[in-house]
């Protein structure tokens, strides 16, 4: 439904089989973000965008519906049988679940862009009213150099913390000793220093 109401407002064009968003439609597009074209561009190409694919309007432009492939799961829709796009999916089902004007939307500082700007702009787009009233973005967190993360296999889980003996009390401590937005790595010295 929400492709189909970007269509109606000539929000989207095909390059091959596949459906992208046209950025240029959304005179609000960045404000989320606030960064310049080739921050943008970095980011986007970093974080599984296809700024490079021919026949595109623009390189920031972001696939909406990516037409059915081999071995991968897809449903039949007004555009023929596809999946879509990470951030389409996203204002699909928080305005399926939340309505149009909802409060908070939030998640992790690598998500203003390009996931949230583009599921904001293309909700705008879509529905006629702004996505949501604010967005709350929380630091990234690194572990002895390198950002904390499943994929990489160095989470440093609670439970275990717990099961060594460490006090809930000192483990709340240690993640609020700091502002929610800023970047930082941690360490036992954390711990440590929230245990004194």
């Amino acid at each position: 439904d929400m492709l189909d109401n970007l269509a109606e407002k000539n929000a989207v064009y095909q390059v091959d089989e596949d459906w992208y968003f046209d950025i240029t439609i959304d005179e609000k597009f960045g404000s989320l973000s606030h960064y310049g074209s080739k921050s943008m561009l970095e980011l986007c190409q970093a974080r599984g965008g296809d700024p490079q694919r021919p026949g595109k309007h623009n390189p920031l432009d972001c696939i909406v519906w990516q037409k059915e492939r081999s071995g991968e799961p897809s449903w039949e829709s007004s555009r023929g049988r596809g999946r879509p796009g990470w951030h389409i999916e996203c204002g699909a089902i928080a305005t399926k679940y939340l309505g149009t004007d909802f409060d908070i939307q939030g998640g992790g500082s690598d998500l203003v862009f390009p996931h949230h700007e583009m599921s904001a702009s293309q909700a705008r787009i879509a529905n006629g009213e702004e996505f949501a009233k604010t967005y709350v973005h929380t630091a990234m967190v690194a572990y002895q150099g390198e950002k904390m993360s499943k994929s990489l296999g160095n989470l440093v889980f609670v439970s275990k913390l717990r099961a060594s003996g460490v006090e809930p009390a000192v483990i709340r401590l240690a993640l609020l000793n700091r502002h929610y937005r800023t970047d930082w790595g941690f360490s036992t010295a954390d711990l440590d220093l929230a245990k004194r």
